[in-house]
């Protein structure tokens, strides 16, 4: 029996985990409670050997910011009674010794990351010299990248002094392996989530009720409309050379829609899971496809993702002494505005680059990146002159029609990009659309053929009607709060949305003995 978010497995597992959980008098039981369940998700999750992986992880982010923080400390003792200078020129001796304690931990920790995820495997002839080194995928555990990334952000925050060290190694230990975010993340600032480890509250009602509507609902878009539509794609893009025209191109559109329930219900349910606890978790999706542009849809999509790179790869390169020089120069040579492009592209094209390869380690994953980078980079490069072209053609940019316009390019942007990784081959985008206009077939929308092919016109229309549903419920978000207004209404109107609900989840959702719940699609990462 395997763990997944998604399982009659894991929701039987957190009922009894809260049951134990609210029993618990005192914050700190509670906090055993939860180490304790994070072991047992992950035995069944990823199991025993990757568990340990993650300990060993944990224990050494703990030593390692421990000595950080013992350098910062005895600095600050020491500097008490100097002046403003003198103060400054120990903290930065400081600095410079905890330097190579950073290093260690970022080499350790993402040195482990790429070589689980790359694979580098050598050939040796019978001499024992090299024949051929080649790269190949490795089995990942589940959550590699999410825990590695919140670790690697942790080391940084204590070494530059935005967080303190925690001396607790059971709450570096329950933070690095907290069940509800080990698999799709989001990605935490685990000083965070270690300070709402001391103030876990006790039973809620409203919270347990906010947190079980939030599952629901992230099981709702996985089981009833990703589940369902990925039946479809997933046929379709296995076996691409047979399919052409209209039914490709339906494989790209619902492949979209997959990806986005698929990930932004899996958030649903880990974000409800930690409210149950009284743990509130960053939120990681806002209406992507109302984004209209580029650069709004990544502040909108994978939020938590977009943070860490911002935090951590862009500003560091962007405020780069070296790198602020050589821009400064550019700008004396060539002006203003080629400075601000320089210096906003190239961090921009190393953080799209590095997220394709975080995504995957195959040619496609790069391409994919640079794709969004380059997209970024000319939005922000050419903004004055885009924003110029509506204004001459007298077009109302505060108007419906332009504004849904927008979001209709937002989501082409999206899926041209999923096409680069569809079918998983390196050329993935030409073989798709070199079969997209290889023939129309569009009598496949009335001869019935286009329901042969994972798909019957039952299960279609389900996943068309959830889709819509999802849609009212988004637009509903960018004006409401639903949850708190749904908890002003009468009491038979609340639970007769608390059981249309589960009632849809229970009858349209995929599962039951000749089904297995399917994984989330981050959830190798």
């Amino acid at each position: 029996m395997t763990m997944s978010y998604n399982s009659e497995f894991y929701i039987g597992f957190l009922a009894v985990f809260l049951i134990v959980y609210f029993l618990m008098p005192r914050p700190r039981l509670r906090l055993f409670v939860i180490l304790a369940g994070n072991m047992l998700f992950y035995k069944f999750a990823g199991g025993l050997n990757p568990m340990s992986v993650i300990f060993a992880t944990a224990i050494l982010v703990w030593l390692i910011t421990m000595k950080m923080g013992r350098g910062y400390e005895e600095c600050e003792k020491q500097a008490a009674d100097l002046d403003r200078k003198a103060k400054n020129a120990l903290i930065n001796e400081a600095k410079k010794k905890n330097r190579k304690w950073l290093a260690l931990g970022l080499v350790l920790i993402l040195g482990f990351l790429i070589y689980i995820k790359v694979g580098r495997v050598l050939h040796f002839d019978e001499v024992g010299h090299i024949r051929d080194i080649r790269f190949t995928a490795m089995l990942v555990p589940v959550g590699l990248s999410y825990y590695t990334f919140s670790a690697v952000g942790y080391l940084a925050d204590v070494y530059w002094r935005k967080a303190k060290a925690e001396k607790d190694p059971v709450k570096v230990l329950t933070a690095l392996t907290f069940f509800p975010i080990i698999i799709e993340g989001p990605i935490l600032h685990y000083d965070d989530l270690m300070k709402q480890f001391d103030e876990m509250p006790g039973f809620s009602y409203e919270r347990l009720s906010f947190g079980a509507q939030r599952i629901f609902w992230g099981l709702f878009k996985k089981i009833v409309v990703s589940d369902r539509l990925a039946a479809y794609t997933t046929t379709v893009f296995g076996n691409l050379g047979e399919f052409f025209g209209i039914e490709v191109l339906l494989a790209v559109i619902a492949n979209v829609l997959v990806i986005y329930t698929d990930f932004s219900g899996c958030m649903d349910i880990v974000i409800g899971s930690a409210e149950c606890m009284g743990i509130e978790l960053p939120e990681n999706f806002r209406q992507p496809f109302f984004a209209k542009g580029a650069a709004e849809f990544w502040r909108r999509w994978h939020i938590t993702l977009g943070a860490w790179f911002k935090d951590y790869v862009y500003m560091p390169l962007a405020m780069n002494p070296r790198f602020m020089k050589w821009t400064g120069s550019i700008r004396k040579k060539a002006g203003a505005r080629a400075s601000r492009i320089v210096s906003s592209a190239v961090p921009l094209m190393i953080v799209w680059i590095l997220t394709g390869l975080w995504h995957g380690t195959g040619i496609n994953y790069l391409l994919w990146g640079i794709y969004w980078g380059i997209l970024i980079v000319a939005e922000t490069a050419f903004a004055p002159e885009l924003k110029k072209i509506p204004e001459k053609l007298g077009v109302n940019t505060e108007s419906f029609g332009y504004q849904f316009l927008q979001m209709a390019r937002t989501f082409i942007y999206f899926a041209v990009g999923r096409m680069f990784t569809a079918d998983g081959s390196k050329g993935s985008i030409i073989h798709i659309l070199r079969q997209m206009v290889g023939e129309h077939r569009l009598w496949t929308l009335f001869d019935g053929s286009l329901y042969e092919h994972g798909l019957d016109r039952k299960d279609f229309y389900v996943a068309l009607a959830g889709i819509c549903v999802i849609w009212i419920v988004d637009i509903l978000s960018t004006r409401m709060k639903i949850r708190e207004e749904l908890a002003e209404q009468p009491l038979v109107f609340r639970w007769l949305v608390y059981y249309a609900l589960v009632i849809a989840v229970l009858i349209f959702g995929l599962y039951g003995p000749q089904f297995v719940a399917s994984d989330f699609a981050y959830g190798v990462f």
